[in-house]
């Protein structure tokens, strides 16, 4: 695909067949086979009631992806959804496949009545909280603590 134009994208709700290509995908993106494959992530963010996750294609070619889940969450006692990790392949990225891919993630949430959508983000990633932030995404008001063990 050449830099500059934009591709016919479609968006669909991500099948659980589609892990093959999340996997490629994501080595595409990172150069290595990770120890993680996905399966569980996938299982279990596909599960239950409304299936949060979403995967684009240009000419039947799976491009990008994104797992979300929803979880309720203490402050509203109310149900979000959470952007667990989405990638869009190297050759594909600068083309609004991400954006597309959001925009449906987004769409799915304001038909189901979610009203609150969460991502985290490494501090130092200022070129992905600038992504967010052109999303309409805002920085949330809680700081993550963690401990390695």
């Amino acid at each position: 695909m050449m830099a500059g134009v934009s591709p016919n994208v479609n968006v669909r709700p991500m099948e659980p067949e589609d892990i093959v290509g999340i996997q490629e995908i994501d080595r595409n993106i990172h150069g290595l086979q990770r120890a993680l494959t996905y399966r569980d992530l996938v299982r279990d963010v596909l599960g239950g009631e409304i299936a949060m996750s979403f995967v684009a294609e240009v000419e039947d070619k799976m491009v990008g992806f994104v797992l979300a889940y929803l979880t309720y969450v203490r402050e509203n006692v109310s149900e979000a959804c959470v952007i667990q990790i989405f990638g869009v392949d190297p050759k594909y990225q600068g083309q609004g496949i991400a954006t597309k891919l959001f925009q449906g993630l987004l769409d799915q949430c304001r038909a189901k009545g979610i009203r609150l959508v969460r991502v985290m983000i490494e501090d130092r990633d200022s070129q992905l909280q600038a992504f967010f932030k052109r999303l309409g995404f805002d920085r949330g008001r809680y700081i993550e603590y963690s401990m390695s063990l």
